[in-house]
């Protein structure tokens, strides 16, 4: 679990040190007072990057050079610090036990989240891309061999994609046959974790909303699987070659909900689509707690703004029971009505102070 976090920097947050306990903590106060710009730096300590932005200098501070993240970190019986700092020019420095990290995925590794932000509604009605990644980032956490087995086939595609857009290859057989060899591969561990989630979204979904329970998950692998993706790509070599890139392989895959068969956004409304979000994360959750050694860490940006008290309860049924959460919300009220008689550790924010509340 994450103990203690010191930020520094972080937008309106400009010192600040919280210590952190298991189970429930709550952050409330205005708009613009910093709660989820604490979630922010949480998220960047643990991912490497904003959930609010891809570019780095919108995070810190107006006028700063930089901004730092650090936390001290349980994990049972081996209790480390790691940090992250992120400069104006681009530099990037993090490190793990004063050790400095080569790359930002040995950082995300060290503290699997769970954000819950149903401003995220993309994620669902949006390109493939946003459901590959939350796939492909629940694996990264239970499937140790899976990022190297990512990496060769990204390499793979970026040199064959390379080639094809310069028409420099004469040939393309081997880039086609490590494609395959790999894109198999990876199709395989990405089938079995979405057989995970089906599995976890059939009992989430309906416990927090009945309206969910005809609701479906289908993997599409990116290209159709009755025949190999090395005859697949042979298929397509001519046609790859004319257009400039690769037309099939796991990077085209995409995960598709329906409901009594019809596309899901096209028959449920949008507090629905809310909700299969908050059932979608909350499956990706328990996933990574059932095969990684560290429970992950849910961030959960102002979910009564977002869901009625009857939903917000529900939702907070089901991540009780000993899991580490940050909640944000305006009022201290929605979130102890949210969470019900069990124990919360309650933070009033205003102008990027924190106050401990009792």
């Amino acid at each position: 679990m994450l103990e203690h976090v010191e930020i520094k920097c972080v937008r309106n947050l400009a010192t600040l040190e919280v210590s952190l306990a298991r189970g429930a903590t709550a952050l409330f106060g205005p708009n613009g007072s910093g709660k989820t710009s604490f979630l922010e730096a949480v998220h960047l300590l643990g991912v490497g990057r904003s959930f609010r932005t891809h570019q780095s200098k919108p995070v810190i501070q107006h006028d700063a050079p930089s901004c730092r993240v650090v936390g001290r970190v349980n994990r049972g019986d081996r209790p480390f610090v790691m940090g992250i700092e992120k400069h104006r020019d681009g530099l990037v420095r993090a490190r793990v036990d004063g050790e400095p990290v080569p790359s930002l995925s040995e950082l995300a590794q060290q503290l699997p989240l769970v954000l819950l932000d149903t401003e995220g509604l993309a994620l669902l009605t949006g390109a493939p891309e946003g459901r590959r990644r939350l796939l492909d980032g629940t694996l990264f956490h239970v499937e140790h061999a899976f990022l190297s087995l990512w990496k060769r086939y990204a390499h793979a595609l970026k040199q064959r994609n390379s080639g094809l857009r310069r028409g420099i290859l004469i040939t393309d057989r081997a880039w086609r046959k490590e494609l395959a060899e790999t894109g198999e591969k990876l199709t395989e561990v990405r089938s079995s974790a979405v057989e995970r989630y089906v599995e976890k979204l059939g009992q989430l979904a309906p416990a927090i909303s009945p309206d969910l329970s005809k609701v479906e998950m289908v993997f599409r692998a990116g290209w159709d699987r009755r025949e190999s993706l090395q005859v697949a790509l042979e298929k397509n070599a001519q046609s790859d070659a004319t257009q400039g890139f690769t037309q099939v392989g796991p990077h085209r895959a995409d995960l598709r909900f329906s409901a009594d068969g019809v596309a899901a956004a096209e028959v449920l409304s949008r507090g629905q689509m809310k909700l299969l979000l908050v059932a979608l994360k909350l499956s990706q959750g328990q996933i990574i707690e059932e095969a990684s050694e560290m429970p992950p860490l849910y961030l959960i940006d102002d979910l009564p703004a977002e869901l009625d008290e009857f939903h917000c309860a529900s939702v907070c049924e089901q991540l009780r029971g000993g899991r580490q959460v940050i909640m944000t919300a305006v009022d201290r009220g929605s979130l102890e009505r949210a969470w019900g008689s069990a124990p919360m550790n309650l933070f009033h924010v205003e102008h990027g102070a924190f106050t401990a509340m009792d």
